[in-house]
């Protein structure tokens, strides 16, 4: 067990230093992504969802906050094993690890961008609240949901090389249908089923509800993301030995 818990650290160390994390100076260049993406956002839309959102620029910067992590989680998830592909072929461990790996060394981003947006929220007259304590609850869902769908893809695109360009098209069109810059309620028709379906909506506005509401979200909504993200990280935790194995000479 400890041979395992020094490995995954190393692998999740060095994942995360790659990504230029290893610095203060690299944590704040990966923030002007967000913080770009904010600016244009709410210089686009605070005027037409300002009237119907309170506190709209905190409403946003929650949504691109929690997009950000599981977009950029499942895109280092998808090809973990291609990039750790000499480790793979010259060492025996299991390959179970170089997904967790990756999607943990996104996590450790996420918490610290986490620390930066509650000072920012603290700015937006936003006052903690003790529902602030259940966050940790729906970052966990998040990530067993980000987790759950790297096993899946990283196993994908080492048969399909271009799993990745499909991926990023998904992601694009995923994004339009989750609620980060407007509010489920301006889409009607087979738009608002599409907005409703997606897990990311559930999470995104279950953690407004808590963060800027300072209430309790409604369980319903959340409850198929919950037995998603637990069918996804069980199967992957047993099957991903069994669909791992021969993958050296593969990549």
């Amino acid at each position: 067990m400890g041979y395992h818990w020094d490995l995954f650290w190393m692998l999740t160390r060095t994942e995360f230093r790659m990504r230029d994390q290893g610095t203060w100076a690299g944590f704040v260049w990966t923030l002007l992504h967000p913080l770009f993406i904010f600016i244009i956002l709410s210089v686009l839309f605070t005027q037409w969802m300002g009237t119907r959102v309170e506190h709209y620029p905190a409403y946003l910067l929650i949504g691109i906050v929690q997009w950000n992590f599981f977009s950029i989680a499942t895109g280092g998830g998808l090809t973990c094993l291609r990039r750790k592909a000499s480790l793979i072929a010259h060492h025996d461990f299991p390959r179970l690890f170089v997904v967790l790996s990756s999607v943990f060394a996104v996590l450790l981003s996420h918490l610290l961008e986490w620390l930066v947006l509650f000072g920012a929220l603290v700015l937006m007259d936003i006052r903690p609240s003790a529902t602030w304590l259940l966050l940790p609850a729906l970052i966990l869902l998040e990530l067993a949901l980000a987790t759950g769908l790297s096993f899946l893809l990283s196993v994908l695109a080492v048969h399909v090389h271009d799993l990745d360009r499909v991926w990023g098209i998904a992601l694009y069109g995923l994004f339009f249908m989750t609620p980060v810059f407007y509010t489920a309620d301006v889409i009607g028709g087979a738009g608002r089923r599409l907005v409703e379906l997606n897990p990311m909506s559930a999470i995104i506005g279950a953690t407004r509800v808590l963060v800027i509401g300072g209430r309790l979200p409604e369980f319903g909504p959340l409850l198929p993301v919950v037995s998603l993200a637990v069918v996804l990280c069980v199967a992957g935790c047993i099957l991903y030995p069994r669909l791992t194995r021969g993958v050296a000479e593969k990549l």
